[in-house]
């Protein structure tokens, strides 16, 4: 217990030394269960007549490998302050009456966050299909890709990379704004969402190359692989390879298999998704490249609405350059060369 206490100890100091404040958890009300991940559960409650989030960590221990973890994590939560990040408001106390920063068996750690009260952006998309027929309008599908394009910039302006991007981890907010959130504990603790032994994540957003080769470690890039699939997912309203097992997903990935485009899609936008979705990462665009893309779109494009008939299971999938119009890559889009070894 020496050990114990005293990494404690060692986390509250940190916790002063960033002036991360301390919720008192007693002083928390009506506190609901609102969702359940692999690694927290988490709950919506109310301090002193304002609703948070409270992420309740499972399974930590504060020896000296969780320690040096939770402070990595901690840090990158501290650092970030976007409007389409989920805030951070400081941690809350344990419920364990030996010490308020105990992690043991019993004990739980809780990270206080924005709650953002549309769910995420699965259930979002969800909510936009009646009677089997999804529909959108187009200035909203752009406003929401523009969302979670200049999230994900920033957090690489931080050096962090999110690791995780999906529809679960892309969060709406009562004023219609996408939040990205689970970039930073999420990826210390093992969340069961893939069938695949040494990757987390959700199959249809991993790098490829994560598939293909062999100890590769996720960069910059492997977040514009899964930001091109959340391009997709927007004018589909459905998740990539639905209803599909894990294992076959990442078989048909590693073929460079995609999912079909939707009907109506203007084409600059399937051609900016497809870049991004490509199995070779020196093939995507950037960020900047992406985002100035998406601003054109929304100015040159006059649909008005993207709808999707929400069908049975797919038995065939494209290549993922099927249709590729190579003429709408930009000179920047083709300098982006770094070499992965």
């Amino acid at each position: 217990m020496t050990i114990v206490f005293d990494y404690s100890e060692k986390l509250q100091s940190y916790l002063n030394e960033r002036n991360i404040k301390s919720f008192e958890y007693s002083q928390f009300n009506n506190i609901e269960l609102i969702g359940e991940g692999g690694f927290a559960f988490v709950y919506s409650a109310i301090f002193r007549e304002k609703k948070y989030a409270l992420k309740r960590l499972k399974g930590l221990n504060l020896d000296e490998k969780g320690f040096k973890q939770l402070r990595h994590e901690l840090e990158l939560l501290y650092i970030t302050d976007h409007s389409n990040i989920v805030k951070f408001y400081g941690i809350s106390e344990a419920n364990n009456n030996l010490n308020k920063f105990l992690i043991v068996p019993g004990g739980y750690f809780t990270l206080v966050l924005q709650l953002a009260t549309g769910g995420d952006l699965r259930k979002y998309l969800k909510n936009k299909q009646i009677n089997g027929l999804y529909k959108i309008s187009w200035t909203e599908l752009i406003r929401i890709a523009k969302d979670i394009i200049l999230g994900l910039m920033h957090l690489h302006d931080k050096n962090i990379i999110h690791r995780d991007l999906h529809a679960k981890n892309i969060l709406m907010n009562n004023d219609g704004r996408a939040l990205i959130t689970d970039f930073g504990i999420s990826k210390q603790i093992k969340d069961a969402t893939t069938s695949t032994s040494n990757m987390c994540g959700v199959a249809a957003y991993i790098e490829p190359q994560c598939y293909l080769r062999h100890n590769i470690k996720p960069d910059t890039k492997s977040d514009i692989y899964s930001l091109g699939v959340l391009l997709w997912e927007l004018t589909s309203g459905v998740q990539p390879f639905f209803n599909l097992p894990d294992p076959q997903i990442i078989i048909l990935i590693s073929k460079k298999k995609r999912e079909k485009s939707i009907v109506n899609t203007p084409s600059n936008y399937v051609n900016l998704y497809k870049k991004c979705w490509s199995s070779d990462p020196n093939q995507r665009p950037t960020l900047n490249v992406i985002l100035r893309k998406i601003d054109k779109l929304l100015t040159e494009t006059t649909i008005d609405f993207i709808t999707n008939k929400i069908d049975q299971q797919q038995f065939e999938y494209p290549d993922e350059d099927d249709n590729l119009n190579e003429d709408d890559c930009c000179a920047e889009c083709e300098n982006t060369t770094d070499t992965w070894v």
